[in-house]
């Protein structure tokens, strides 16, 4: 497994610190919230996890697995399924894996390949340093959260 070096870490937290900075100076409304919400996590995950690729049909975790990181997808569509019934899609910059790294509990979904992708592995230890030092990473799970609890609400 490779390891990001303490430098790449910190010049990635320093990047987003830099673009924390220069959202936080604009006012509040529409313009900040686009330029927050489009943050691109993915050279951030790079640099942070281990990377790896999976082929069309592979699962990257089943439902009920126990949870010890998260995934970043870098490219290639990911389903996320609730017995066997797909709820989500996700692509590029999508987070997937997340809840049970917050709450330890059993994955409550299965993550299937759609189309062959490449994604980003975080674990718990980074994570947990990525939540309490990068606010943007905070953002950007809630968001994820919000949008998988609203799409499985959808779904049902």
């Amino acid at each position: 497994m490779l390891l990001c070096s303490a430098l790449d870490l910190a010049r990635a937290v320093a990047h987003f610190y830099a673009v924390q900075t220069y959202a936080d100076r604009l006012p509040f409304g529409a313009l900040g919230e686009v330029i927050v919400a489009e943050i691109d996590m993915r050279l951030f995950a790079a640099k942070a996890g281990t990377n790896m690729t999976f082929p069309a049909g592979s699962v990257i975790f089943n439902e009920g697995d126990t949870g010890n990181c998260m995934y970043v997808v870098q490219s290639g569509v990911v389903e996320m399924l609730i017995h066997d019934r797909v709820i989500d899609v996700c692509g590029p910059n999508e987070a997937i894996g997340f809840m049970s790294v917050i709450d330890g509990a059993p994955r409550t979904s299965t993550a299937r390949v759609r189309e062959a992708a490449e994604l980003s592995i975080i674990d718990q230890r980074k994570f947990r340093f990525m939540i309490d030092e990068v606010p943007n990473f905070a953002t950007y799970i809630m968001g994820a959260m919000a949008h998988r609890i609203r799409g499985m609400g959808k779904a049902i």
